[in-house]
């Protein structure tokens, strides 16, 4: 069998073909995990913020029905009956604040003032007209101590409305 010089070349040249060979592979190897790497953490992110988004729009929903019951109560004096279904949404709330990292303090803001506003309720009159001056004056300042710790909740719900509508924009 008679050798050419090509054969002779590719010979002589294997080791050195393998090396580059060997070289390209790892390179293209290295390049494909941090590829990988890059993939795998923009998925992460995505499906992080899409959890997010869902707990906000929960707390979103959360503080539009506590407004809309507050809008319901306002002017009006309360008894332990008629803030019953707030409470229901300061709990709510409460736990939507310990998942959102984002607004937790907005959150806990709202939950201090329905404490605040929860602790007003009213006794029930039994008649305005046998009650005597000082009682009815000292339920009238109560009733205007429920209606301040109204607004401020329903200032504190505002902001952490506001909030909100912040996080979804960025």
């Amino acid at each position: 069998m008679i050798l050419s010089s090509t054969t002779l070349a590719a010979g002589a040249g294997s080791p050195v073909v393998a090396a580059l060979s060997g070289a390209v592979t790892a390179a293209l190897a290295l390049l494909g995990i941090r590829h990988g790497r890059q993939v795998f953490a923009w998925m992460k992110k995505n499906r992080d913020t899409d959890d997010n988004a869902k707990d906000l729009d929960d707390a979103d929903n959360y503080l539009k029905e506590t407004f809309e019951k507050l809008c319901e109560l306002a002017q009006k004096p309360c008894r332990a009956g008629d803030l019953a279904p707030l409470r229901r949404l300061r709990n709510l709330i409460k736990a939507s604040a310990d998942q959102l990292e984002a607004i937790r303090a907005e959150l806990h803001d709202v939950a201090e003032h329905f404490e605040g506003y929860l602790a007003t309720d009213l006794p029930q009159l039994t008649s305005p007209a046998r009650v005597p001056q000082a009682e009815l004056d000292a339920y009238m300042e109560r009733a205007m101590k429920q209606e301040h710790a109204r607004m401020e909740l329903e200032r504190a719900v505002s902001r952490a409305q506001q909030r909100i509508r912040v996080l979804r924009k960025a």
